[in-house]
């Protein structure tokens, strides 16, 4: 029986447009306030013109309220955004949709959130907020959290609070990656720990080395503290990316590319590269987490989202599986499609 919500999806899109569009307004005044209507339409690639309409009509409906510092979400509107999330979620077919898959994958719990990461801001947020959840409920006094880089790490760290009674310590998962400051597992690490009021510690090694290097470097007395608490950690918060994107940003050679390409790898996790069937193709040579370990630790929590990872999610899953899976919309609906064509 479709609900209401999936009769006016269906019978009045645009309808349904409207109100997610108006949603989209209102949850990115909530985030930026006091913003103004041009800062606003950047940030959510929109002309000013049409910003300027919408906001006029929230301002008469109570649910923003106008100053010379910019626009501020009232009370009312406040409670539109965390309600609307919900409404949708128990409006379309995502619980069932969590409660399949959870039971074909074998997983502790599994959250989906509604959309695509990989054209929705908001969704990419979702899914740190929902994962900081699911952490928080890990964790123990005294926890060892191994932590990897990207994006999504870097959104769950924005979403974690102070924790009562439990101060965890956060290990970077590897060693350095080309990427921005506040993607790399060592500043995500320090976000996370002040969020918790937790400690950290830090490595500081190439995301790359050669035998003689690594030899060398794991030699050093803080790079083997590292390690040795790296191998004590009894939970582990990562994500998951497109094998040959992650190539790019590690700046891979020409021959590591074209490996990757002929072997049709897909993944990309810890360092490993994989194919769709969960079969390693290669490996980044550096000081970090390696796959058995991983696979015996006590919470392995996976978070990642948006269409251009769907492949790489549901072959890392063939490879490790997860406990705790947080995956959006689009991943979720390719994941239950593969499994009713293998089922078939």
């Amino acid at each position: 029986m479709k609900s209401l919500y999936q009769f006016q999806q269906i019978l009045i899109p645009e309808l349904m447009n409207k109100m997610d569009e108006r949603y989209r307004i209102l949850k990115g005044i909530a985030m930026l306030e006091p913003v103004g209507r041009r800062s606003l339409a950047d940030y959510l690639k929109e002309t000013e013109r049409h910003i300027r309409s919408e906001t006029e009509f929230l301002d008469r409906q109570g649910l923003i309220e106008v100053t010379n510092k910019g626009m501020l979400i009232t009370s009312a509107g406040q409670e539109i955004v965390e309600s609307y999330y919900r409404m949708v979620k128990e409006s379309t077919d995502l619980t069932t949709l969590e409660h399949q898959l959870k039971s074909r994958l074998g997983l502790n719990q599994i959250k989906i959130v509604p959309g695509d990461a990989d054209s929705s801001p908001e969704t990419k947020q979702l899914l740190g907020k929902e994962a900081a959840i699911i952490f928080h409920e890990q964790i123990k006094d005294q926890s060892i959290v191994d932590v990897t880089g990207g994006s999504t790490m870097a959104m769950v760290a924005n979403y974690m609070k102070p924790l009562e009674k439990k101060r965890p310590l956060f290990i970077p998962a590897r060693g350095g990656l080309g990427d921005l400051h506040e993607y790399q597992a060592n500043s995500i690490c320090v976000k996370m720990a002040q969020e918790t009021n937790g400690d950290y510690r830090l490595l500081h090694v190439p995301d790359e080395m050669g035998p003689d290097l690594k030899e060398k470097m794991l030699e050093q007395p803080g790079v083997k503290e590292i390690v040795s608490l790296m191998e004590q950690a009894d939970v582990l918060i990562h994500g998951v990316g497109d094998a040959l994107a992650m190539a790019d940003r590690r700046k891979a050679n020409e021959a590591t590319k074209e490996k990757l390409k002929s072997s049709k790898a897909v993944g990309e996790a810890f360092g490993y590269y994989f194919d769709k069937n969960g079969n390693v193709i290669d490996r980044v040579d550096t000081i970090g987490i390696s796959a058995e370990l991983v696979k015996n630790i006590p919470s392995l929590i996976t978070v990642a989202g948006g269409s251009s990872k769907k492949e790489a999610v549901a072959a890392f899953l063939r490879w490790i599986p997860s406990g705790w899976l947080i995956i959006d919309e689009a991943v979720a609906r390719y994941l239950i499609e593969q499994l009713q064509e293998n089922k078939s």
